[in-house]
């Protein structure tokens, strides 16, 4: 019989025990009369960073695929399959985006996010020159919300019907955001009626999102974390009240929503805007009346435009990377990469390999999405997390109380908030308080002040 192995040795044998005040008085001693809070920053919300957290600052929220789902929509994570390595095509004509659509499929992308006003995408034979060749019912398609884009949905849902893809096999997101066009090119912030013939048409499609709330424009924009993921929540009411009012159920409503949040170099604050945003999601649903397990969002991740140099594009690779990293591990079911080149001008293919490629090293190689929830338990995701959260209530309240962001966008005073914090940013840059990652216009900033 083989003799009884020993235990494992406790890590903290042989060490004296030391405490919280036993490190702040090492760390003091050497901050030449400053304190340990004077290395504390503040985040453009308010958020406090502090230099060090222990297990009294946060501890994980439930378990993944439970409500409100701040540890992932699913109890597995992104495993087996990781997420959804999604392409941007923004190539000018369909002859040339087509090339691209299909250099992307056979290349390691999984699905395509079609940009119709950038490839120009006038009517229905043009969508299928976009799409020829690509196997309908085996690839997600996914279109960037646009002045025509309730056009393109319905050209989109009209293909499929005319090539035979069976319903249980239409995978899709159609890209219908009209508060999201409201914020980017101006107009009426409403959800018309056209719009909401698409969302029961595609009713009957499992696999088809059509309603999509992008909080991307408020960040392009300048505005502060809580008030992007407030923007989009604020936005995610008004879409569930007009889709009430034409008659679709809360469990309808919900299923067809999407929301794209933007991921960006500031690596911890990315993974806690994920994280955030699902629990003020799923508190919300539930505040409407949903059941519990309705409330889990699903979430693309769309890489910062402002973070981009144009001066220096090729360190945006290593921005890309991180923002992807972050976006990963934050629990976005899809992610895409914009080209590291795309402040240039329209990205070349290397620019596009590359933005592919670096989410094929993440899954494949690094094995990022292997592990369920990687940031869960760490005291300073977890804290920033609970922050963040906070400050997105209360922000996503003032809106609602304002009149929702309706209201907001067409008094304006989205804009006023987003270039008042931007603004700011600026100043704290100026003054030295922040570091400054970007160079695409000038608005993207990382660090705190």
């Amino acid at each position: 019989m083989n003799p009884a192995r020993p235990g494992p040795t406790p890590l903290v044998d042989g060490f004296e025990p030391a405490s919280r005040a036993d490190w702040t008085a090492l760390a003091e001693a050497g901050l030449r009369g400053r304190t340990v809070d004077d290395l504390a920053m503040v985040t453009a919300d308010g958020i406090r960073i502090a230099p060090v957290y222990g297990p009294e600052d946060g501890q994980p929220a439930g378990l993944p695929g439970a409500a409100p789902f701040t540890r992932g929509a699913a109890a597995a994570g992104a495993i087996p399959d990781g997420w959804d390595v999604r392409a941007l095509v923004v190539d000018e004509g369909p002859e040339d985006a087509n090339r691209t659509v299909l250099d992307e499929l056979e290349r390691g992308s999984t699905s395509v996010l079609l940009d119709p006003q950038a490839i120009g995408i006038a009517g229905p034979a043009d969508l299928a020159a976009v799409l020829n060749g690509v196997y309908l019912n085996m690839t997600t398609v996914a279109l960037v919300p646009g002045p025509a884009t309730n056009e393109v949905a319905g050209w989109l849902l009209d293909l499929w019907e005319a090539s035979g893809v069976a319903e249980a096999e239409r995978r899709g997101h159609l890209g219908l955001d009209p508060f999201g066009v409201a914020a980017r090119y101006g107009g009426p912030p409403m959800v018309d009626t056209a719009a909401l013939d698409l969302v029961v048409r595609a009713r009957s499609l499992p696999g088809v999102r059509a309603l999509e709330v992008d909080a991307t424009p408020y960040a392009d924009a300048g505005t502060s974390d809580a008030g992007q993921l407030a923007s989009a929540l604020s936005t995610g009411v008004a879409y569930l009240r007009a889709l009430a009012d034409h008659g679709i159920s809360l469990s309808d409503a919900l299923a067809t929503l999407s929301v794209t949040l933007p991921a960006d170099t500031d690596q911890f604050l990315t993974v806690a805007r994920f994280r955030a945003f699902r629990r003020v999601w799923a508190r919300m649903a539930e505040a409407c009346g949903a059941d519990p397990a309705e409330g889990a969002v699903y979430q693309h991740a769309l890489t910062s435009a402002a973070m981009l140099s144009r001066r220096d594009p090729w360190v945006n690779m290593l921005r890309s990377t991180v923002a992807a990293f972050a976006a990963g591990i934050g629990g976005a079911r899809s992610v895409t990469v914009r080209p590291f080149d795309s402040a240039l001008g329209r990205p070349d293919e290397f620019g596009r390999r590359t933005a592919r490629n670096l989410q094929l090293l993440l899954l494949e190689e690094s094995r990022l999405s292997a592990v369920i929830d990687p940031a869960g338990g760490s005291w300073y995701v977890e804290n920033l997390t609970d922050q963040l959260a906070a400050a997105t209530w209360e922000r996503f309240r003032d809106l609602e109380t304002e009149g929702g962001m309706a209201a907001a966008l067409a008094s304006g005073r989205a804009t006023a908030e987003a270039e008042a914090k931007a603004a700011a940013a600026a100043a704290a840059q100026e003054k030295g308080l922040v570091g400054f990652v970007g160079g695409g216009d000038g608005r993207a900033a990382s660090g705190s002040s």
